[in-house]
C-alpha cells in the first residue's frame, strides 16, 4: 500500500516554508524602516520626503488627485469642440486637410482623424459648436478652479483663504493650457535644426513652462508671507515631471489611444485618456504639497533658530 503519510507533512513543509519566507520580510523591512529613520535623522532630503508624504496622506492627496482628473476631463470635452471649429477654419484658411492641421499640432493620428471627421460633419454649424463650446469650457473651468482651490487650501493647510475670483480663474486655465500648446507646437517648428539650436530652444521652451507653472501657484490660495521663490521646488518638479510623462505618452499612451477605439471603442478611448489625466492631476497635487512642505520645514528651522539663538 501507498504511505500516505507525506502529504500532511508536505503541507506543514510549505507552511513552515511560508512562515520563513514572511519571517524573513518582516526582518528586512524592520531594518529598512531603521536605515530611514537614521538616514532621517542626519540628511535634509530624507525628513523632507517624509513631511512630503506625511502631508500628502493628512489631505488624501491621491483622492484629490481623482477628483482634479474627472474635473480636467469635463474641461476637455468642450475645449475639444471648441478646437474642431478652429481646426476646420485653419484648414479651410491654408488650404490643407483637417487632419493634417492637427497632426502638425503635436496630436496622435487616433485624435487627429476624430477631428477631422467632426470637422466634416460639422461644417456647416461650426460656429454654433464653436460658441455652444466656448459657453461649456468656461462652466467646466469653474470646477477646475475651486478643484484647485481646494487642494491648495489643503496643502497649506489654511482655515480661511482669500477668495479668488473663478470666472477670472476660468479664462486662466484656458490661457494657461492654450500657451502650452502653444509652446509646444513652437519648439516642434524650431526642432530639427542643428543639435546646439534643439539645445536652446528645448531650454527656452523648458523655462517657459516652469515660468507659467510658477504663475499658477502663485495664483492659487496660500499664505501671504510666502514668497514666489518658496514655489519654485514645485515648478521644477511640474515641469520635470511634464517631461517624463511626455515620453511615457509617446512610448505608452499615443500606441493605445491609437488603438483604444478599434479594441474597445468610444470608453477605452475615454478610460486612457483619464488614465493620463490623473497621472497630471498626481503630479499638480504632489507640486502643491511639496512648496507647502519645504516652506513650513524652513519656517520650523527658522523659528527654532532664533530661539536657540
Amino acid at each position: 500500500m501507498a504511505d500516505t503519510s507525506a502529504t500532511p507533512g508536505s503541507d506543514d513543509g510549505s507552511s513552515g516554508r511560508l512562515d520563513r519566507l514572511r519571517e524573513r520580510y518582516e526582518g528586512y523591512k524592520a531594518k529598512a524602516f531603521d536605515r530611514l529613520e537614521v538616514e532621517r535623522g542626519r540628511r535634509p532630503s530624507v525628513r523632507v520626503a517624509f513631511d512630503f508624504y506625511r502631508r500628502d496622506q493628512a489631505f488624501a492627496g491621491s483622492l484629490l488627485a481623482g477628483g482634479l482628473s474627472v474635473k480636467l476631463f469635463l474641461w476637455f470635452l468642450p475645449f475639444a469642440l471648441s478646437f474642431v471649429a478652429l481646426f476646420g477654419s485653419l484648414a479651410e484658411r491654408f488650404d490643407r486637410p483637417a487632419e493634417d492641421v492637427a497632426r502638425a499640432s503635436g496630436l496622435t493620428a487616433v485624435l487627429a482623424g476624430m477631428i477631422a471627421e467632426a470637422v466634416e460633419a460639422s461644417s456647416r454649424a461650426r460656429w454654433y459648436l464653436a460658441g455652444f463650446g466656448i459657453f461649456l469650457l468656461l462652466w467646466a473651468g469653474l470646477g477646475v478652479v475651486r478643484a484647485l482651490a481646494l487642494t491648495s487650501r489643503l496643502a497649506w493647510r489654511m482655515d480661511k483663504p482669500p477668495s479668488i475670483r473663478k470666472m477670472y480663474g476660468s479664462l486662466a486655465v484656458i490661457g494657461f493650457v492654450v500657451a502650452i500648446l502653444g509652446v509646444q507646437w513652437a519648439r516642434n517648428q524650431f526642432l530639427g535644426s542643428p543639435w546646439y539650436v534643439d539645445v536652446l530652444v528645448l531650454g527656452v521652451a523648458t523655462v517657459c513652462v516652469t515660468g507659467m507653472h510658477l504663475l499658477i501657484f502663485q495664483w492659487l490660495p496660500h499664505p501671504d508671507d510666502v514668497p514666489w521663490t518658496a514655489l519654485i521646488p514645485g515648478a521644477l518638479l511640474m515641469t520635470a515631471g511634464l517631461l517624463v510623462i511626455r515620453l511615457a505618452t509617446l512610448v505608452y499612451f499615443a500606441p493605445r489611444l491609437n488603438s483604444a477605439p478599434d479594441l474597445y471603442g468610444g470608453l477605452g478611448l475615454a478610460g486612457v485618456f483619464l488614465a493620463w489625466l490623473y497621472i497630471i492631476s498626481r503630479l499638480l497635487v504632489a507640486s502643491i504639497s511639496l512648496n507647502a512642505t519645504i516652506w513650513q520645514r524652513d519656517q520650523a528651522n527658522d523659528q527654532t533658530s532664533g530661539a536657540i539663538g
